[in-house]
């Protein structure tokens, strides 16, 4: 196993270890995953932030990939799984943030009324966007059928 499969795999880990939290975050997990892997801040300053953002991205993309309904559409639709990716609910999804803040991934149970709302938007919103664009695409090839 390279370092790198090694450090992806203590994120899934801190990730699948944490599944209980209310709420989790990309940070908090990098921040999680430096102690796991006994590096500590003061161990080289600049090399710990470096490292904590890179991890924090890793824990975003596997978030995403794992928690956030468009993501995991994208993800089917290139994989050709849609049927499997939606037959049932998530355990988490995310929760509206501001621009520029770092997502957070709420616990299906303790969603909010309002994290029910931005999520179904968001979701409706896409397949809209899949809808339209598959309409195109099929204008498109009669207007060539056509020619």
């Amino acid at each position: 196993m390279s370092a790198e499969e090694e450090l992806y795999g203590v994120v899934q880990k801190v990730i699948t270890d944490n599944d209980a939290m209310a709420e989790i975050s990309p940070s908090w997990i990098a921040t999680q995953v430096m102690c796991a892997i006994h590096f500590p801040r003061k161990l080289h300053e600049l090399g710990y932030v470096g490292c904590h953002l890179e991890v924090r991205q890793i824990a975003r993309q596997k978030l995403r990939h794992q928690h956030d309904p468009n993501a995991r559409m994208a993800s089917a639709i290139h994989d050709e799984q849609m049927e499997l990716a939606f037959d049932t609910l998530q355990d988490r999804y995310p929760r509206k943030t501001r621009p520029g803040e770092e997502p957070l991934y709420v616990a299906r149970e303790v969603m909010t009324h309002d994290d029910v709302r931005f999520n179904t938007e968001r979701m409706r919103r896409g397949g809209r966007a899949l809808l339209k664009h598959a309409d195109a695409l099929d204008e498109w090839d009669q207007s060539r059928e056509a020619a």
